[in-house]
């Protein structure tokens, strides 16, 4: 970063809007000098003075709790001040406003949190968790990132580069001693312990996977045939009248989309258009768009009247699109059709809930049922946020992995294992930044909200 010896930023770190306490952060060589003549007060280091904040002709404007947290020992690793006001808008503006007219200069989005990263005081899984933490909608993405800001995720990904850096000097050892080759990696069993690391960075794999899935949410469409209930059961999830309800069919016409939480999962859910024939060409493209939405969504909640298909056989009713086990079938109307609510007993493998979207009964079956089918088969065993990039990491440092041990298997040649580790070792320590680029880190930090 240009300037990260001798700038000293500042930034108003809490959300914009008015509130009962607002905070402005400074971070840089000049933080102290700069707060002192703010507050006319010698910090002292780790104690919260009550004081003033002045304006240059001396006037108040606003009082509140100077913080300052000398270097390396603070958040950046360098000097920092925190002045704790009054959260109006208007007063902390006037406050950064001083603060900037005595030497400081605004900060970029995600600069302190940069310089944390650069000054060593925390790693790029860190500095993503602190984001993705701020941005968390619900406990469960809270509690992922707040491990993987613990450093949950970063320890197992230094151990694992410690493990293939260990394996590379092995390998690199057997080409220095080429009349040692064999006897070198059979001694330390490196094709065994390699076997090993690439079992953690599949597991790893599949662990980041699943975050990602947790912390960004799952989708939901909900299809059927016209006036089976759709909107309704939407509004009736949703708590809200998000959809228009008539008792005309084919009323809705486009996809809807309204975030829901389950408990601790976040689910997106999608009205669409009612599957049938149809002529009308505005209905005909909302059906189009429907069985795209359903195919691409991660469950399909196929809705069906149950008033005019109980105890027949809906699967001819419409070719499904997507994997046939997220799809759960609810039975809509039961307060008309007297079906008893909750999951209904069924023989063909198929998940049954018989629920009322106008009374409500059988909803909470549903949503249970719903978190069981996405948190299942395995998918609670995440332990840390995780992101796309993480993802894309792992999957490279797996696929060289995989060509290494092929390679060597067929040509015996440490050259060719050797070259591959080193591709490995670069993916694994991308997500630390160990290895980085400054396109890479300017993407990240970027997407930070100004004062973090």
């Amino acid at each position: 970063m240009a300037g990260l010896e001798t700038d000293t930023i500042a930034a108003v770190a809490t959300a914009r809007g008015n509130g009962p306490v607002g905070m402005i952060r400074l971070s840089g060589p000049n933080a102290s000098a700069i707060a002192s003549q703010v507050t006319n007060t010698a910090l002292t280091p780790r104690f919260a003075h009550y004081t003033s904040f002045t304006a240059a002709s001396g006037d108040v404007l606003d009082k509140g709790i100077a913080l300052y947290f000398p270097g390396p020992n603070s958040f950046t690793g360098e000097d920092v001040v925190e002045l704790q006001g009054h959260g109006g808008h208007i007063v902390l503006q006037s406050i950064l406003t001083r603060c900037l007219d005595l030497g400081a200069r605004s900060a970029q989005p995600g600069e302190f949190s940069e310089r944390a990263f650069l000054n060593g005081k925390i790693d790029l899984l860190q500095a993503e968790a602190i984001a993705d933490l701020i941005a968390a909608e619900n406990e469960t993405a809270a509690k992922l990132a707040s491990s993987s800001l613990a450093g949950g995720f970063s320890t197992l990904v230094t151990t694992l580069s410690q493990r293939l850096n260990e394996l590379r000097a092995l390998t690199e050892a057997s080409i220095d001693f080429p009349e040692e080759d064999i006897d070198v990696l059979k001694r330390h069993s490196v094709i065994e312990r390699l076997n090993e690391c690439q079992a953690t960075i599949s597991s790893l794999l599949n662990d980041v996977s699943t975050a990602q899935r947790k912390t960004q949410g799952y989708t939901a469409a909900l299809f059927g045939a016209p006036n089976a209930g759709k909107s309704s059961l939407l509004n009736a999830l949703a708590h809200d009248d998000v959809a228009i309800v008539t008792h005309l069919p084919g009323t809705t016409r486009d996809t809807l989309k309204q975030t829901i939480n389950i408990s601790d999962l976040s689910l997106e859910i999608i009205d669409t258009a009612g599957i049938r024939e149809t002529q009308d060409v505005i209905e005909k493209e909302g059906v189009k768009r429907a069985k795209n939405t359903a195919g691409m969504a991660d469950l399909i909640i196929h809705v069906v009247d149950d008033t005019c298909l109980l105890d027949q056989d809906f699967d001819d009713e419409v070719d499904f699109p997507g994997d046939r086990n997220l799809i759960i079938k609810v039975h809509n109307k039961i307060d008309q059709s007297g079906r008893t609510a909750g999951v209904i007993t069924s023989q063909d493998g198929i998940t049954r809930v018989g629920v009322s979207a106008k009374t409500g009964e059988g909803l909470q079956s549903l949503t249970s049922v719903i978190e069981t089918i996405l948190l299942g088969e395995g998918h609670q065993t995440s332990q840390f946020s995780a992101r796309q990039r993480h993802v894309e990491a792992l999957t490279v440092a797996n696929e060289h992995l995989t060509n290494a041990l092929s390679a060597y298997s067929l040509h015996n040649a440490a050259e060719l294992l050797s070259e591959d580790l080193k591709l490995v070792q670069n993916a694994i320590d991308s997500l630390t930044g160990k290895v980085s680029s400054d396109d890479i880190l300017g993407q990240i930090f970027s997407s930070f909200c100004i004062g973090k």
